[in-house]
């Protein structure tokens, strides 16, 4: 009898040694995978998703999605793939490589101006306060924009931080030509950070301050520009998927959002169990550490009002409209994608089903 499965691929890391705690929650996971009543003998489709980042707590509902056998209900079979950031992950899914992906709204609006017989459609959206920030640590002495002048900014090319950087850039009024930006991998950023080799970084903020807390920076001495506290009011993170896609499997594509829906309600009520799943898969997951992500990221960008309003997947129509307006604005695109071009709401399962 088949089990719903998560296919890693080549860029997978070799498997260090599992401590006691990898393995009771690999075998905590397993079970449920085995468990699931929905996991039964059919033949799937094959489908590829490419994540946000690289496999961390900020994703690892994908994985509990895949072993709790949601896709298999669904008709699927996810091979789930990190990317390096929103730009990325945008581009694998517009060149048909990917089928689905996790990646940053505002970068999709940037795309689809330049883009627009191959740009993703949004089919689910998820965070609704964007983690886009600037991050320094408390020693350089930045806490306004202004204080970036002057300065070294690192930033990796594909992060959505630094694409819209110059939306931030005229929201504050700040002067680009004063601030020496460095471009770094996007493996190397808290590195850089922590060393001292540049004095802030673009990122989102759950990523590079857990990420800093592995290179020993106390989250105390962390400090965030939020592009949302400078009139930046971007949706963020949700799910893509290909104009391919769309035209030949559409009648996937809601039983894939349904799974990650349900996926991330049950996220919201367990983030523990979610990570499990993640490490399961993964060996070399820090389980700690990534609950601990995970449960700043839903407290930060996915529970508020919006979302108990609204539902885990939908989003306001005119906020976004709003969001679309200030990032064509700001970065001068040569046209500004519409709503309804970038966004749909026919997939999403049943408001009673998105709760939380």
């Amino acid at each position: 009898m088949p089990v719903s499965k998560t296919i890693l691929t080549a860029a997978t890391p070799l498997a260090k040694p599992l401590s006691r705690r990898h393995v009771l929650l690999a075998a905590g996971a397993a079970s449920v995978a085995l468990a699931s009543p929905a996991v039964h003998a059919q033949t799937r489709t094959p489908i590829r998703i490419t994540l946000n980042a690289p496999r961390d707590g900020s994703n690892a509902a994908f994985f509990y999605a895949a072993a709790k056998g949601y896709f298999a209900e669904a008709g699927v079979e996810a091979t789930l793939d990190p990317s390096r950031g929103a730009g990325d992950s945008i581009q694998r899914v517009a060149s048909d490589t990917y089928d689905f992906g996790f990646s940053d709204f505002t970068v999709l609006v940037q795309f689809a101006a330049r883009n627009p017989d191959v740009t993703p459609m949004a089919v689910a959206a998820l965070y609704t306060r964007s983690p886009i920030s600037i991050i320094s640590l408390a020693k350089s002495g930045i806490s306004a924009p202004k204080d970036l002048e002057g300065k070294k900014l690192g930033a990796p090319a594909t992060d959505a931080g630094f694409l819209l950087l110059p939306a931030f850039v005229q929201s504050t009024g700040i002067d680009r030509s004063k601030i020496q930006i460095e471009t770094i991998d996007l493996t190397l950023r808290e590195a850089a950070l922590a060393q001292g080799r540049v004095d802030a970084v673009t990122g989102f903020d759950s990523t590079t301050l857990f990420n800093l807390a592995r290179v020993g920076i106390r989250k105390e001495d962390v400090r965030f520009l939020y592009f949302s506290d400078y009139k930046l009011d971007f949706y963020s993170n949700g799910l893509i998927v290909s104009r391919k896609f769309l035209r030949e499997r559409e009648p996937l594509i809601a039983g894939v959002v349904a799974a990650f829906v349900k996926a991330w309600r049950e996220t919201v009520a367990n983030p523990a169990a979610t990570v499990a799943a993640l490490a399961a898969s993964d060996a070399l997951v820090d389980v700690p550490l990534e609950v601990e992500r995970l449960t700043w990221l839903l407290s930060h960008q996915v529970v508020n009002e919006e979302s108990k309003r609204l539902g885990i997947g939908t989003l306001d129509p005119a906020r976004f409209a709003r969001g679309i307006d200030q990032v064509a604005g700001a970065m001068e695109l040569p046209r500004k994608p519409t709503v309804a071009e970038l966004w749909t709401d026919k997939y999403l399962p049943a408001p009673a089903a998105r709760q939380i």
